[in-house]
């Protein structure tokens, strides 16, 4: 990837991001499409600038906002976004001082499909351009994002930056295939997976958060990203009980700086109960209740089998469960048929069948 030689110190760091197909125009653009590339060449700015921010600790702090915040223009064309800083702040060399962020996001995307270069080498360089595993876990997300979709075309450019980078596809097979490789070994090492129910969102400028109660109690506090805000409210209205991966810092693992995905989980499977290997695995619903107006407290139940378990937490209330499961079993499993109800009778054949004896 080269650079030119002429520098245009005074003018803003540009990116230029170009999307074409035979339905786009600049009259006819998918607004949910735009809206993302918008949102991640943000977002990957963001993160490159918060990497060089010994006092950030993970965080996008308010500086790092004012300083990096893009404005965009349209140009004629496929569909041509401009993106470029929206506070202007020359140093005293009289380079602007974003310059360098944008001349790193550079040499980070040139990299990515240089056929010369092997795959170990490349990941060496990225690690060397990103030191900080986060911002590069976030950048390597934003990126995904505004990798064009299936039969769309994106180059993606950069100017004054000391020169104009040449135009990199963001459609290149090998690129594609090495960001999926770089988020998929990062993630390994500090992606952290929660389950548990959304207790509460705070909206505190410019982070907001929201906290979710795992299944054992403990409160994670979670970055919140701004496109996931509805589905977020949804599940806190609705006490739906999720899992959601992020990254976060394995050893402290009460915070997720970047969510990845979110997702209801209201199931729990089981296999085996007092050392006795069931037949067929139960699936037991999960849900979140307020009981009285005043507590909550986690269900683990089985309407077909008629056991429930309620407690604190999760792992009681399946111990609850699974005991209130065994007891019937133990009830029911020499009683005389004929002395029974047939929903009674249904019930004893499905436990004699559970455990197999």
């Amino acid at each position: 990837m080269g650079h030119s030689n002429v520098q245009s110190n005074r003018e803003p760091p540009k990116i230029i991001y170009k999307l074409a197909a035979e339905s786009i125009s600049l009259s006819n653009a998918p607004a949910q499409l735009v809206g993302k590339i918008l949102l991640n060449v943000q977002g990957l700015v963001y993160s490159i600038a918060n990497s060089e921010d010994a006092r950030s600790l993970g965080r996008r702090t308010r500086r790092i906002e004012e300083l990096y915040k893009l404005n965009v223009s349209f140009k004629e064309g496929s569909v041509v976004m401009e993106l470029s800083p929206a506070l202007l702040v020359p140093t005293f060399d009289d380079v602007m001082l974003q310059a360098p962020t944008f001349e790193k996001a550079s040499i980070f995307l040139g990299l990515l499909p240089h056929k010369d270069i092997e795959y170990d080498q490349l990941k060496k360089e990225i690690e060397k351009q990103i030191e900080d595993p986060r911002s590069r876990i976030t950048t390597l997300n934003c990126l995904t994002q505004i990798i064009p979709p299936e039969g769309k075309e994106a180059e993606i450019s950069f100017e004054n930056i000391n020169g104009r980078s040449s135009e990199i596809e963001l459609h290149d097979e090998l690129l594609k295939r090495r960001v999926k490789q770089l988020l998929r070994e990062e993630m390994k090492n500090y992606e952290l997976e929660i389950f548990g129910v959304i207790s509460r969102i705070k909206d505190d400028v410019p982070f907001p958060s929201f906290f979710v109660k795992d299944w054992s109690g403990k409160l994670v506090k979670i970055q919140m990203p701004e496109e996931k805000r509805h589905q977020i409210l949804e599940y806190l209205a609705n006490r739906v009980p999720i899992r959601l991966t992020g990254v976060g810092n394995k050893k402290r693992s009460l915070e997720v700086s970047d969510l990845d995905e979110i997702e209801p989980s209201n199931k729990i499977c089981i296999d085996s109960i007092h050392g006795l290997k069931l037949k067929t695995e139960i699936v037991a619903e999960l849900s979140y209740e307020r009981y009285d107006n005043e507590s909550d407290y986690w269900v683990v139940g089985n309407d077909d089998l008629g056991a429930y378990g309620v407690d604190l937490t999760v792992e009681k209330a399946k111990k609850m469960f699974i005991e209130d499961l065994y007891s019937e079993y133990i009830t029911y499993k020499d009683l005389n048929e004929q002395e029974l109800t047939a929903k009674a009778v249904s019930l004893k054949r499905k436990l004699i069948d559970l455990f197999g004896q």
